[in-house]
């Protein structure tokens, strides 16, 4: 799932979006976000609304 950090991460570059900007339009606190990357776990609710706020596809936030 790791990957999936590097997606957003790389999305969120391109975006020229802040880890803060994106937990804030998210709806949670940026220590949640680190949580999840370093435990390489995104609750599923979180990677749909993710998906929606980067215009991007689940598919396409999970690809290698």
């Amino acid at each position: 799932m790791k990957h999936i950090f590097e997606n957003i991460r790389a999305e969120l570059k391109r975006r020229k979006w802040s880890v803060d900007s994106f937990c804030e339009k998210l709806g949670i606190r940026r220590n949640r976000f680190y949580y999840w990357e370093k435990a390489n776990d995104l609750p599923v609710s979180y990677l749909i609304r993710a998906a929606e706020l980067l215009e991007k596809s689940v598919d396409e936030l999970i690809k290698h």
